[in-house]
């Protein structure tokens, strides 16, 4: 009994620790002082005592959605593939987006050994995505994880000479 509570345990252990690194996103910190300026006092502003210390102004989240499902050809040799969109924004901790000085998502859908890659970018804007179509394979009595896409995303922003950086994954199921 104590041995079947001590794997549950860890097991549950392990799951806690791969969800929240899996989820977690994107955090930047404003350094205390920055190498351009002079942090020992002087500059503009009056007087006070300390300050407070930094944090994170801004919430990067990349998302991956499923858009579609296509199939081309007949039995027995069909094949298929999965539409996504990836997308990058920047957001404050209430959630309103605000625009980056710079913001970007780069994607790739792979499946078995084949890929396909979609890149977007812009300057002063708050939300950027691509959506493109996985590589097509064969679906016609292939087992299920010959047909699972796997889809990664990387995301950066950059606000007020502060970077945020995150990645997203997922898997789709390609329908036979």
């Amino acid at each position: 009994m104590l041995r079947r509570a001590s794997t549950l345990g860890v097991a549950l252990l392990a799951c806690t620790a791969f969800i929240s690194v899996t989820t977690t996103p994107a955090q930047a910190w404003v350094p205390e002082c920055p190498i351009d300026s002079e942090c020992g006092g002087g500059g503009e502003g009056g007087g006070g005592g300390g300050s407070t210390p930094p944090t994170p102004t801004y919430n990067l989240q990349g998302v991956i959605q499923l858009e579609d499902t296509g199939h081309e050809g007949s039995w027995p040799l069909r094949q298929g593939g999965v539409k996504v969109r990836g997308y990058s924004r920047l957001a404050t901790w209430g959630n309103d987006r605000v625009d980056a000085n710079y913001i970007n998502v780069r994607c790739s859908a792979t499946v078995l050994s084949y890929s396909t890659h979609d890149y977007d970018s812009e300057n002063n804007g708050a939300l950027v995505d691509v959506t493109f179509w996985s590589p097509t394979v064969p679906v016609t009595g292939v087992p299920v994880q010959s047909r699972t896409v796997t889809i990664n995303c990387i995301h950066h922003a950059e606000k007020n000479g502060v970077n945020y950086d995150t990645t997203s994954t997922a898997q789709f199921i390609i329908p036979e």
